[in-house]
């Protein structure tokens, strides 16, 4: 007996997705006036600009800048990106939310926020307190920001996080070096300290000396781990139809024009903002700085100097704790002495190198590499030891070249 419809093709079950990495989802959090549907200290998740305005997030008046963070995050990210957002009292300080209320983001989001903004909207005079050239509340936030980002990463949440470095103090020379903050190095830290001049002029206040931290945070979701958010190729931030980020500007609510001179200092001190260059139109970041020295060990290590590092090694610690977590409590022949095979060390090797070698396909690393301690103790301390190499990508920060004028080749 013939089935009288011919051929057959049944769809397949469909597995889990391996092109959606999850490296895009982002969290912000802000202090605010409270919208009319929603609470302080409530999380909840956004997919695009309506769903802010649904819960009565609405036109920013003159003196509050929370709807520009989230329309800025959505034009950079694009919309459909989670963003899990959470609204903290309007003079909430920057480093209690870094201490406490940035965690009941982070769990509420499952651990799967990959970049945390911060962002201040305070009508305190207190708040705009002058410590090292930035307001105490940003400068004293950036070591509870590394602590969270500690606590995060201990908990298998790991995640860059950006401050806002709203109501800079304009003078570059008497402002904190980022790169050499006493006893800290806050490799998972970043502080923004750009403006877009033309909607500062918008403002009116304090509001006028904000930094435009959801711009950062909305191109850090959309550049791929192993990217520089100011690559000149691919995030110019300049939308002239719209008119944004046409003249960019510190958060002094200074143009960068006014501020030239003293740009390359803010950038030797790691400060993150919108610059122009000449022969290239629109605006672009400066770079991916964190708040923590260059560091080199004498066995090559280096420390996550950069966010694009610091998300390269996020997404690698998240691949292998997942690829080995299946693993635990499962058993491996031994040889006579109680140690690992060699087919046995193969074969855990391969799990890693598994991982490692998803991320040098997908042009995230340039090398990496899983070794396995072949002393590990499998029968009394059941401690499995292994160390993971990764090369990440190279970048260019600057050229250098001669040029000259011959008379003949």
């Amino acid at each position: 007996m013939s089935n009288l419809k011919g051929v057959v093709i049944s769809k397949g079950a469909l597995g889990a997705n391996t092109i959606s990495t999850g490296d895009n989802i982002s969290g912000l959090i802000i202090s605010a006036p409270k919208p009319t549907g929603l609470e302080w200290d409530t999380p909840t998740t956004l997919y695009n600009v309506k769903d802010a305005t649904k819960l009565g997030i609405t036109e920013d008046n003159k003196q509050v800048n929370v709807l520009r963070h989230i329309t800025e995050f959505y034009r950079m990210a694009g919309e459909g990106t989670p963003l899990h957002l959470m609204l903290v009292a309007q003079n909430s300080k920057m480093p209690e939310v870094c201490e406490t209320k940035a965690k009941k983001l982070l769990v509420y989001a499952k651990g799967e926020i990959r970049q945390l903004a911060i962002a201040i909207n305070s009508d305190s005079a207190e708040q705009y307190t002058m410590l090292n050239g930035l307001p105490q509340e940003v400068y004293n936030a950036i070591a509870k920001a590394q602590g969270l980002a500690e606590w995060a990463y201990n908990n298998f949440m790991p995640c860059q996080v950006l401050l806002e470095g709203y109501g800079y103090g304009g003078t570059a020379s008497s402002t904190a070096n980022l790169r050499e903050l006493p006893n800290l190095n806050a490799t998972k830290v970043s502080v923004v300290i750009g403006q877009d001049y033309n909607y500062a002029k918008s403002k009116e206040d304090k509001a006028q000396k904000y930094a435009d931290v959801g711009t950062v945070l909305g191109v850090c979701s959309k550049a791929l781990v192993q990217q520089n958010i100011g690559n000149n190729e691919l995030f110019n931030l300049t939308d002239a139809t719209q008119g944004v980020w046409i003249e960019p500007a510190l958060s002094s609510y200074t143009t960068i024009v006014d501020a030239f001179d003293d740009l390359q200092t803010l950038e030797d001190k790691g400060y993150i903002f919108g610059i122009t260059y000449a022969g290239i139109a629109g605006v672009r970041i400066n770079n991916d700085h964190t708040c923590t020295p260059v560091v080199v060990d004498s066995h090559h290590n280096m420390n996550e100097h950069s966010i694009s590092y610091g998300r390269i090694m996020d997404k690698a610690s998240r691949g292998l704790r997942t690829a080995y977590l299946p693993k635990i409590k499962t058993d491996w022949e031994l040889d006579e002495k109680g140690k690992m095979r060699p087919a046995t060390i193969v074969a855990l090797e391969d799990i890693g190198d598994s991982v490692l070698e998803r991320m040098l396909a997908n042009g995230e690393i340039s090398y990496g590499k899983t070794t396995i301690d072949k002393d590990s103790d499998l029968v009394v301390k059941k401690v499995l030891k292994i160390s993971f190499v990764i090369v990440p990508k190279g970048s260019i920060g600057e050229i250098k070249g001669t040029i000259n004028l011959k008379t003949q080749a």
